[in-house]
């Protein structure tokens, strides 16, 4: 008589748990995520400061 389905060794999750963590590292960042971060942040026109700032009723 053979052992019920249920009652056969899964296998072992380790090496599942290794092959996907080595595949989540090699994936690394998405590209779109690697070029938002290498791109600068624009900066707010010097002006436009100026103009917020006399508008919230703060003078110099």
């Amino acid at each position: 008589m053979t052992k019920h389905i249920i009652d056969h060794p899964k296998g072992d999750t380790a090496s599942r748990l290794a092959r996907f963590l080595r595949i989540a590292r090699q994936s690394g960042l998405h590209r779109t995520s690697a070029a938002l971060v290498r791109r600068g942040r624009v900066r707010a026109q010097p002006r436009l400061t100026h103009y917020l700032r006399i508008a919230r009723g703060q003078q110099s």
